[in-house]
């Protein structure tokens, strides 16, 4: 499979008044140049609380494991790992710490590309300062996206560019639906996870989840420092591709903005 052209610096980026955007998270994952410490979290905290004051902790997922030990019996031993979220006073934004990790989460209303990429760039850089990492494990950039349609049934072909295929040999109707594409770039080091299906209506009208998730496979390929260069290609990409999967009759739902 072809990989996908680059976005071009020189696009004209669209602004939507009403954004379909639910959620956006930037999440990097890093090789540690020290064993974790917990007071990490603390001090990262200490260098934003005053833009996110609030903080909570979540488990983010529990290993348990079956030993056998020396009589014989097997015992149950259990490994919790945990994050610490810190949260803007009217829950627009977020951001994640725990062990070689760091995610920014962005929610409605969207600040703009601008706004999330400078809240990104502080983060990362804040996070570098104090955990010291010296490369990637991952990194993902991931928008989740819900187009709020005006009926409860639409015409696929007149919203969507990208969409189930019916077979000219079949009647073309469909019930809900839900598929999933990946698109490689750049020799397989990054991938497009494109997820596309039914999502929950609102108010009786239909609506559609348009979920695009890149993120980097060959983690050795992308220096420390070039973490933001990696993330702004990721955008474009991300952009294009959402533009791509729909047509001006859904461009006109979002109220388009000079």
């Amino acid at each position: 499979m072809a990989a996908e052209p680059m976005a071009s610096h020189s696009r004209v980026r669209r602004r939507y008044h009403n954004s379909p955007i639910v959620e956006a998270v930037c999440e990097f994952q890093f090789r540690p140049g020290n064993k974790w410490d917990w007071t990490i979290p603390g001090l990262v905290y200490n260098q934003i609380k005053g833009e996110f004051p609030q903080k909570r902790e979540e488990k983010a997922f529990e290993i348990n494991l079956a030993v056998q030990g020396p009589t014989g019996k097997v015992q149950q031993m259990g490994q919790s790992l945990t994050k610490m979220q810190f949260i803007r006073k009217d829950g627009s934004a977020m951001v994640q710490v725990g062990p070689d990790l760091l995610a920014v989460n962005a929610y409605p209303p969207y600040l703009g590309w601008e706004g999330f990429q400078g809240l990104i760039q502080g983060q990362f850089e804040n996070y570098r300062t104090i955990a010291q990492p010296v490369g990637f494990k991952r990194i993902g950039l991931r928008y989740i996206n819900k187009i709020v349609f005006p009926t409860p049934e639409i015409e696929t072909t007149d919203y969507l560019q990208y969409y189930p295929r019916v077979p000219d040999t079949l009647k073309q109707e469909h019930g809900p639906f839900r598929m999933r594409v990946f698109h490689v770039y750049d020799e397989e080091r990054d991938m497009l996870s494109l997820q596309i299906g039914h999502s929950q209506p609102v108010d009786g009208h239909l609506a559609i989840a348009l979920d695009l998730d890149y993120h980097l496979v060959k983690a050795e390929r992308v220096e420390l420092a070039r973490g933001m260069e990696w993330v702004e290609t990721a955008h474009e990409r991300i952009e294009a591709m959402f533009e791509a999967c729909i047509t001006d009759r859904t461009r006109a739902l979002f109220e388009a903005t000079a």
